[in-house]
């Protein structure tokens, strides 16, 4: 729901406009602005109408008294509640939605408000009379909040890194170590962003700048507790989470436009879905993504299109298939341009696509199971890290030679026999590390040796020598956790943040849709914290809590299924149809302008896959997604490329509180 943009210090007439102008396509219901060039204060906003479709809603929103103006972006999928508690205590609604709870709980708590949340948010709320602005972004950073220092003394913040491009002090020089990042992980890692000037606001945590000083002062407000004291039996447990997940569910089924699930057929979101029909409004529908079967014979990922037609058989539900139509090449850019980062996953297209079907259907907010991976320990990288534990007692001269052995597997060979030796080889070549940096080469796509090669000169001499588990490193070392928390929290705080939430909600607002995610309800995260962790990995299975709970509500073929991914041919694609898009993004005088890569290596890179004998194509991927997104963001001012039409503009003034 919605963009957020704002400027405080330094005043610049128009700019929020401009700011609005830029991620209008998150908010075609409603363009609105507050601005006060005296106090060198500015917010603006565009709405997705989703709770209270009525101008009461509209934003951004004054308190009664004028003294404090909120934008908000998101859902509190607890807003009846509090407002019976804030009603309680005197306070009375205009509103039927939750913008006007989040600001009256505000005024009432002031940032403790915040610890009473259930939702996806991202606000910023100024203090006119003590010359304050308070931001905040939700525990597990579901919607995006970018911030920038374009001077000293100032603070421009919004949605999406194209809004504060509108800024003509905003510096757009790369940050090299968070594209290095992005080569290995597909994201940034922290508060880094491809732009050496741009941070993002990470989760959990709130911004407070005050006129007086005019620092930014940052601080976190939670973060996922882990303690393996199990709230209830094992036995008892399994009934409960499966209610946890039917109420957290319930709970984000509120809204005023309807509603869908992005139903890949996997446990995740077939849970969800089948926990949502016994709450949801009529016309309730499902969305797959299908690729024919001769797009797969080199990726060999499972396809999801039966599962997702049985689930939805079996719910009485009817389901879009989405078979994608346009090309790779034309769509690939445009997407860049939304992501604001050099985010080099096939998924977002993907996500696009069902997106963009369901708006056309009229389908404004959808569903998702995302989030449990995480949660419960659903990735092919916690089941490796459980396997393989007795690695910490083994010699390391075995391992060593096991790990050199490994290299001469096959990476990239068409086939189920390839797909298999391709898994094998990316397991075993990493037994002889430490166990915290074997985990952490598990969730690069590419190794650092072959990152390092493709790189010029000039890109490794500002790396200074770090590499780029150094910032993952970092944060795990600074929780003080243990053994599989470890592993969970880093990819809880950084690549679930940095990566899948954020593609998420960039390719669904693209097109207008809001994405849910019920398995991160805050209450049913909490509870699943707490799980030992035998409840989530035993006997070389996944998510076995989970898998449980959902037995009886879901079809036992698709809960015990092998994890697919929600991915995309990608390897296909680059093999054949990007072809010429290699040629072109890869030159020898594309890569000498640029400054970036070594050419020789690039093209050794792709010849080594090309052979079968690497699996280098998400290093491909990765570079293709940098040079496009460089052109854009680096080269040119994204704020030239054409956006929709841009509703009409509210202006919010009053008189001095």
């Amino acid at each position: 729901m919605c963009g957020i943009a704002g400027l405080v210090g330094s005043f610049l007439p128009g700019l929020v406009e401009r700011m609005n102008a830029a991620q209008i396509h998150r908010g075609p219901d409603g363009n609105g602005v507050f601005d006060d060039a005296e106090a060198e204060v500015a917010l603006g906003h565009v709405r997705l109408s989703i709770l209270d479709l009525s101008t009461a809603a509209s934003q951004p929103m004054l308190s009664p008294d004028g003294r404090y103006v909120l934008v908000f972006n998101g859902e509190i999928y607890n807003f009846k509640d509090l407002r019976e508690g804030l009603e309680a205590k005197g306070h009375s609604f205009t509103s039927t939605g939750d913008t006007e709870v989040l600001l009256q709980g505000l005024i009432e708590y002031g940032e403790d408000f915040i610890d009473k949340l259930n939702g996806m948010f991202a606000f910023a709320v100024w203090d006119r009379r003590r010359g304050e602005l308070l931001a905040a972004r939700d525990h597990f950073g579901i919607k995006p909040f970018y911030y920038a220092a374009p001077e000293p003394g100032t603070v421009l913040f919004a949605s999406e890194i194209k809004a504060l491009c509108a800024h003509p002090g905003l510096s757009r020089e790369p940050d090299f170590q968070a594209l290095q990042q992005h080569l290995a992980y597909c994201h940034a890692s922290g508060d880094s962003t491809a732009l050496k000037a741009v941070k993002r606001l990470p989760a959990g945590h709130l911004l407070r700048w005050k006129a007086g000083t005019r620092r930014i002062e940052i601080r976190r407000f939670w973060s996922p507790r882990f303690d393996e004291t199990p709230p209830c039996e094992r036995a008892e447990e399994v009934e409960r989470l499966r209610e946890q997940v039917h109420e957290a569910t319930a709970r984000q089924l509120v809204s005023d436009v309807p509603t869908g699930s992005l139903l890949s057929g996997g446990l995740d979101s077939s849970f969800i879905t089948a926990a949502a029909v016994q709450r949801a409004a009529h016309g309730f529908g499902c969305y797959t993504i299908t690729y024919p079967p001769s797009e797969n014979q080199l990726d060999r990922f499972d396809d999801d299109a039966p599962h997702a037609r049985t689930m939805a058989r079996e719910l009485g539900l009817p389901l879009e298939e989405i078979s994608p139509q346009p090309t790779v090449t034309e769509l690939w850019p445009r997407l860049i341009r939304h992501l604001d980062e050099p985010i080099a996953d096939p998924a977002a297209i993907t996500s696009y696509l069902i997106c963009k079907r369901a708006r056309e259907n009229g389908t404004i907010v959808l569903l998702s199971g995302q989030g449990a991976d995480e949660l419960f320990c659903g990735y092919p990288r916690y089941l490796a890290m459980h396997k393989t534990a007795w690695l910490a007692k083994a010699p390391y001269f075995p391992r060593r030679v096991a790990a050199v052995a490994a290299r001469a597997l096959p990476g990239s060979r068409e086939g189920r026999l390839g797909a298999l030796s391709r898994r094998v080889r990316r397991v075993l070549v990493e037994i002889d590390r430490p166990a915290e940096q074997r985990f952490l080469a598990y969730c690069a796509n590419t190794p650092q040796a072959e990152i390092h090669r493709v790189l010029s000169t000039e890109f490794r001499a500002a790396l200074n020598g770090q590499q780029f588990t150094a910032e993952c490193e970092q944060h795990m070392k600074s929780r003080g956790l243990a053994g599989l928390h470890r592993l969970q929290d880093r990819d809880l705080s950084i690549y679930l943040p940095n990566h899948n939430l954020l593609y998420t909600d960039k390719m669904g607002m693209a097109v207008g849709v809001e994405a849910r995610v019920p398995l991160l309800d805050v209450k049913l995260a909490g509870r699943v914290a707490r799980y030992p962790c035998d409840w989530l990995l035993a006997k070389g299975q996944t998510k076995v809590l989970l898998r449980q709970a959902a037995e009886g509500v879901v079809p036992r073929d698709i809960i015990y299924r092998r994890k697919a991914g929600f991915g995309a041919p990608y390897r296909k694609w680059l093999r054949y149809d990007l072809a010429e898009m290699w040629n072109d993004l890869t030159s020898e005088d594309v890569v000498r302008r640029r400054g970036w890569f070594d050419h020789a290596a690039l093209q050794d890179a792709r010849a080594r896959s090309q052979a079968g004998k690497n699996d280098l194509y998400m290093l491909q991927w990765a570079v293709l997604t940098m040079e496009l997104w460089a052109r854009q963001f680096v080269d040119d001012d994204p704020l030239t490329a054409p956006c929709t039409a841009t509703p009409h503009l509210r202006r919010v003034s009053v008189a001095t509180p």
